[in-house]
């Protein structure tokens, strides 16, 4: 795996993370692959951990209106950001998950945690912290930029000069290529060991946008595009997960297994 900004305080991460500013998220299709993922939510008590902007828990509130929904974050300026735009339908509160979540054990029903692991210094203590949160029969719908999906440039970044061609070759958030102010480069297998060291059973992989760096590249990027639609369809069936930019995984505590379990 490939780092950058584990040397800083994690107050220094924090106020850069405030400085950033109120930047979205990946966008309507991403928050309904991770829909598809949870379930049914009618009634459930859902945590969103690194809620950003709240995409997320107002896609919930919007479909779910029985939802009893709860989010957190370590930037105060995104928090305010959501409370602005949910109001009394979500409860908010700044935290750092690696330090500990302001829940007693067994309070949610199903924790979101989308493109956040990566940014932690210790991923597997967010994840324990998640695990005691978590009702025994909950799930953990859990995201992750996948590495593999950008073979062979997730290993190049250092071998690629200048700013703009990093920019042009590597994806947004490789650690050489990032304003994050923390990043963590994972492989495949680096997330599905992540996710098992952090106390969960992997029930289901899916993945979004295969072959992302074809993208990147200008005469395959005018012969792929047209084919991304039905690569994305595809893929899935051929279990070809591993070349998803975006690693989707729904996890149970460890123990928990669900009917049609991966392994």
């Amino acid at each position: 795996m490939i780092k950058t900004g584990h040397e800083l305080s994690d107050a220094e991460i924090r106020r850069r993370y405030d400085a950033l500013g109120h930047r979205g998220g990946l966008g309507p299709a991403f928050v309904e692959r991770v829909l598809a993922l949870a379930g049914d939510l009618s009634g459930a008590r859902v945590l969103d951990v690194g809620c950003g902007m709240g995409a997320l828990l107002a896609a919930v509130a919007a479909r779910w209106p029985s939802a009893r929904l709860h989010g957190v974050d370590v930037s105060t300026a995104r928090v305010r950001t959501t409370a602005a735009t949910l109001g009394s339908r979500v409860a908010l509160a700044d935290a750092d998950v690696q330090h500990g979540l302001p829940f007693a054990r067994g309070s949610f029903d199903v924790v979101f945690c989308t493109e956040v692991l990566e940014h932690l210094k210790a991923p597997e203590r967010g994840l324990a912290e998640i695990a005691r949160v978590l009702a025994p029969d909950g799930a953990l719908v859990v995201t992750v930029p996948n590495a593999t999906g950008f073979a062979p440039f997730h290993r190049l970044g250092a071998l690629v000069p200048g700013r703009w061609l990093r920019g042009k070759l590597l994806p947004y958030e490789h650690p050489a290529n990032t304003d994050q102010p923390i990043d963590t480069c994972f492989t495949y297998r680096e997330i599905l060991a992540l996710v098992d060291r952090g106390g969960f059973d992997v029930v289901r992989i899916a993945g979004y946008r295969y072959f992302r760096y074809l993208e990147m590249l200008p005469l395959f990027r005018t012969l792929y595009r047209p084919l991304a639609p039905l690569v994305e369809r595809a893929a899935p069936r051929v279990a070809a997960q591993r070349f998803a930019y975006n690693l989707l995984l729904r996890g149970t505590p460890r123990g928990v297994r669900a009917p049609g379990a991966v392994g």
